[in-house]
């Protein structure tokens, strides 16, 4: 029979519980010392008071000398667990517990002053078995108990010698108590036994468990700050759990455990479809940063992550992973395209000196939008072959609304059965944009020529609306009254030489986005709206 469980000497968890077990002993101690103390204290003051005791009163009485040589003893062992704790752990558990075997051997001593284990001291020695069990890791349940039993033996031999019929007859109950103790000494390390060897297992499955916690946290920090966006997690009040290295560049405000009250639009949106990601162009502390927002639902925890990368780093990044195919086909066909354009303009020369000649001003105009169209495509061909040069850009201030009405009777001249077809929701607030015109041009002459082929070509089947995006940008949005983009083809919109269609390149919206991001804009779609959004820098916040 043993109850010793095997032993881990690597417990931290469990030395900081036997240090709190040695300071609950220290107490027990102190309790019992006292009231012995007390005890002692009373018998004096009798025994001044009256002039005999009866010898028969108390065996405590009677061992008066006894008891307070116990109390000095014990007291020094309280002296010594309070002055020095540590002599109670047992720097090696291949032996029993010392202070354990004094604190046995003392309540032993105590229960035969007290007159045995009818005076109700002998169950002392049982919480003091407990928690030598638990100062010994649960190791040695066996040997204390039968060193307890052993002491209540020899107290029964002392009582009952010598033996007898009659004796024992006589002291029957006191040898059933006895009895009675010595079963629990040997249950009460049994039990506590089996607890410590519980909760070691636990305490081991527990430090694994932190351990692998731990790994797999240093990994995610390594992780996270090497990612080059900007990672942040948010609970539903848009508390921060967790953000990495890059965050704190971005969002010095950001802190662990605080709410980021400038992400909680982002929130409000996710909790709309709380399981359904998304992906937004959002402008924080005046910058434009594109966020991809993913929902993380385990259990009854919701947690949006946000990766955050600025649009300046994604134009950068972009710039370095242009596809070579573009610009070696760009390159084969600018003679191939430019030498017809050659064609053209002489011929457009010579059809504006006959228009001359006969002063006829309707074909001097349409030879004016020839030759303009002629250097928007050479220009759209210059543009296409140096996306890859920063230097391509020719920033002006523009009035939108300016710019828009020349824009639509350019538009309606070439393509006279639009006429009517556009429609400009804008406020009669200023709009003045930092961009290109030419490439402005470009970009809207693409969204409104697409919005218009897949249109019911029906009065202001298109409309362009522009609005204010922050304090700093302008959203200009083109949408029809088409049936949209099909959702399979969403994702290759801004794709090279992506086309359902027989006619064109597919290099348009490719070159528009491209122009955009050239010019410290953005070109993207919108699918719940079905339309296409053009977001401009506003001229206050280039001069800033």
């Amino acid at each position: 029979m043993s109850f010793e469980p095997i032993h881990n000497n690597n417990h931290q968890d469990w030395e900081e519980q036997n240090l709190r077990m040695m300071n609950l002993l220290n107490i027990a101690r102190i309790s019992i010392w006292f009231s012995l103390l007390i005890f002692l204290a009373v018998i004096h003051n009798m025994k001044d008071a009256a002039a005999t005791i009866t010898t028969t009163y108390s065996p405590l009485v009677q061992n008066e000398g006894l008891l307070q040589i116990w109390c000095g003893v014990y007291g020094f062992i309280i002296m010594l667990s309070i002055a020095r704790p540590t002599w109670q752990r047992q720097p090696d558990n291949s032996i029993p517990n010392g202070s354990a075997l004094v604190d046995i051997t003392m309540m032993a001593v105590l229960t035969g002053l007290a007159g045995g284990v009818s005076s109700g001291f002998g169950i002392l020695v049982l919480p003091f078995l407990a928690a030598a069990c638990v100062l010994s890791y649960g190791r040695f349940a066996l040997v204390y108990a039968s060193y307890s039993a052993l002491l209540i033996l020899i107290e029964v031999f002392w009582r009952f010698f010598p033996f007898s019929s009659e004796n024992l007859s006589t002291h029957l109950s006191l040898l059933t108590g006895q009895l009675l103790l010595i079963a629990a000494c040997y249950i009460v390390p049994a039990l506590t036994s089996f607890s410590a060897s519980y909760l070691l297992r636990a305490d081991d499955s527990l430090k694994q468990h932190r351990t692998a916690y731990e790994r797999v946290s240093a990994i995610n920090k390594i992780v996270l700050n090497r990612v080059q966006e900007t990672v942040v997690v948010l609970d539903k009040e848009s508390r921060v759990w967790m953000h990495n290295r890059q965050a704190k560049q971005h969002f010095s405000q950001l802190q662990a455990g605080e709410i980021a009250q400038f992400l909680q639009p982002l929130v409000t949106r996710w909790l709309r479809k709380p399981k359904q990601a998304f992906e937004t162009t959002f402008e924080i502390n005046n910058a434009l940063m594109h966020i991809r927002a993913m929902p993380l639902i385990q259990g009854e925890s919701e947690l949006l992550t946000l990766l955050i990368r600025s649009d300046k780093e994604r134009q950068i990044e972009a710039q370095t992973v242009k596809l070579t195919s573009l610009g070696l086909l760009t390159a084969n066909l600018a003679h191939e395209i430019r030498n017809p354009l050659s064609a053209m303009r002489q011929s457009n020369g010579l059809l504006l000196e006959m228009a001359q000649e006969n002063d006829d001003l309707m074909i001097e105009r349409l030879s004016g939008i020839i030759e303009k169209n002629i250097a928007r495509v050479d220009k759209m061909i210059e543009d296409v072959a140096a996306l890859n040069k920063s230097d391509r850009r020719h920033p002006e201030v523009i009035h939108l609304m300016k710019f828009w009405m020349g824009f639509v009777q350019e538009f309606q001249m070439t393509r006279p059965d639009a006429k009517g077809c556009l429609k400009l929701d804008m406020s009669k607030q200023r709009f003045e944009v930092i961009f290109d015109p030419m490439h402005l041009q470009q970009i809207i002459w693409n969204l409104c020529n697409n919005a218009w082929r897949h249109s019911e070509k029906k009065k202001e089947s298109v409309i362009v609306r522009v609005r204010p995006l922050g304090a700093h940008h302008i959203s200009l949005r083109v949408w029809d009254d088409g049936p949209g983009v099909a959702e399979n083809m969403q994702a290759h919109l801004f794709e090279p030489f992506n086309t359902n269609q027989s006619e064109g390149t597919g290099l348009g919206l490719y070159v528009a986005r491209e122009l955009a991001h050239a010019n410290k804009g953005d070109l993207r779609y919108i699918p719940e709206a079905k339309s296409f959004e053009l977001i401009l820098p506003r001229h206050d916040n280039e001069q800033k």
